[in-house]
Formats: C-alpha cells, sequence, structure tokens
C-alpha cells in the first residue's frame, strides 16, 4: 500500500524542482512570454527554466502554465500531446495546480476562476485530484490538471488564476519586456 503522507510531499516537490537552484519561490505574478500563432516559443536551456518561468505561487496556489516552451523537454512529442491533449488538441489554457493548506481541500467541489486583459470571465472545477487526506508538514496536499475553454492570443496581455474559495491569485503577465533605449549623448 502507498505511504500517503509522502504521495503528496512528493508531488509538491517535484513541482517546485522545476525552480531548482532558485533562492526564492517563484512569485504571485510576473512576467513570461507564452508561445502563440505567429509567435516561436521562448528558449530556454532546460525543462527547469522553462517550467520555472511559467509557474506562479500565490497564498495556498502553485500553478504552471502549461506552454510548449517547457513541454517541449518532456519527451516523445508524440507522447506529450497525448498527455496534454487539452492545450495541444484543443488550445484550452490549461494549468498544473497545487493546492497546500491547512484546511482539506477537495478541488473538484472548488471553483476556480480564470481572468483576463480582455475582459473574459471563466469558472471551472478539475475533474478529479490527487491529495492527502492527512496533514504534512501542517498542510494538505492537492495536485489536479485545470483546463479552460480559453485560448492565448498575442493580443493576451496578461491571465490570473484564482481559488475562489480562499482568494489565493496568481497571474502572468505577456508584455514583452519594455525596450531600454539609452538617452541621447548631451549636445556640448
Amino acid at each position: 500500500m502507498p505511504n500517503l503522507r509522502l504521495a503528496p510531499a512528493l508531488l509538491l516537490a517535484l513541482a517546485l524542482s522545476a525552480c531548482a537552484g532558485r533562492t526564492d519561490l517563484p512569485a504571485a505574478t510576473g512576467r513570461v512570454l507564452p508561445t502563440v500563432a505567429g509567435r516561436t516559443p521562448t528558449a530556454f536551456a532546460d525543462r527547469a527554466a522553462a517550467r520555472c518561468a511559467f509557474t506562479r505561487v500565490g497564498g495556498t496556489v502553485t500553478a504552471t502554465l502549461e506552454d510548449a516552451a517547457w513541454l517541449r523537454f518532456e519527451g516523445d512529442p508524440q507522447v506529450v500531446a497525448s498527455q496534454h491533449r487539452a492545450y495541444f488538441e484543443y488550445g484550452y489554457t490549461t494549468f498544473e495546480v497545487e493546492l497546500r493548506s491547512s484546511d482539506f481541500a477537495n478541488p473538484t467541489a472548488e471553483t476556480f476562476v480564470l481572468e483576463d486583459s480582455a475582459g473574459a470571465r471563466l469558472t471551472g472545477s478539475p475533474v478529479s485530484y490527487e491529495g492527502s487526506q492527512v496533514l504534512v508538514d501542517d498542510r494538505y496536499f492537492a495536485a489536479f490538471t485545470l483546463s479552460f475553454p480559453h485560448v492565448l492570443t498575442g493580443d493576451t496581455a496578461w491571465i490570473r488564476l484564482t481559488r475562489a474559495s480562499d482568494g489565493s491569485s496568481v497571474e502572468w503577465r505577456f508584455e514583452a519586456e519594455p525596450e531600454i533605449v539609452p538617452a541621447p549623448a548631451p549636445v556640448r
């Protein structure tokens, strides 16, 4: 019989291992360029760096936005596409989510809200989840995939995912890094 006390801790450790070597956890908000039609995926050195760029932590929520920039490191493209069908086949906005809270979490009975810069507001819940029924490090864990029938486009400036039950929220901003134009040399 599997050890239920270790499984959730292992899930969280694997998710946060994407950010190994960093002295800080990913922020609740941050800038990244997603792969959208007409845009070449951002180049990253490896899976860990790519996945970390798409991971956000806010309150009880740790979420990684699925994107070709890090999924391409997962292995055989056909296998990866079959494992991430909502993202690849339907173009849905999809997250790998983990909850860590002092209250027992049943994500299938909760509401999650996706909002974007164009005014879209969708609600959803996962179909299933893996989690702990006992406290591990004074926290309950739940891990699941959450997909919304929402397509990211080049015009999307940001998206936000919120756990309605406690207001925990994470956000991805998609603006390109601002170009720094040097000041003109003084005229003498």
